[in-house]
């Protein structure tokens, strides 16, 4: 009795190979804007609920805001581009990112972080 061979063909494993290559490096690009999202997320959720800045000036608060993100080395959203609300007190911001992937092949992520005094 013969015994069929079981296993991977070449072309299978090469069909394999490059869809996990390109899920990979799709994967290096789209993960920092995402990861820098959550970073200005976290910065303006602790500027919130600093309770020293509940009766800050709107130039404390980019300052602090500034300091925060200069430390965290964001590069996609600057002080200014906040929008300060008081009541209740929270911060907004919404900006996009364009992310070059290959020749003339780009995406566009929009995000939105919000902020509100009490929110974690």
């Amino acid at each position: 009795m013969v015994r069929q061979q079981l296993g991977f063909s070449l072309s299978g494993f090469l069909t394999v190979a490059a869809t996990l290559v390109v899920a990979s490096l799709l994967a290096m690009k789209l993960v920092p804007p995402y990861t820098e999202y959550s970073t200005i997320q976290r910065d303006m959720t602790e500027i919130v609920n600093d309770p020293g800045m509940a009766n800050a000036s709107g130039p404390e608060i980019r300052e602090a805001f500034s300091k925060k993100t200069a430390v965290d080395d964001v590069k996609s959203v600057s002080a200014e581009d906040i929008e300060i609300d008081r009541e209740p007190f929270q911060l907004h911001v919404k900006y996009g990112v364009k992310i070059p992937l290959a020749a003339n092949i780009s995406v566009y992520l929009d995000f939105e972080a919000k902020a509100v005094k009490g929110s974690k």
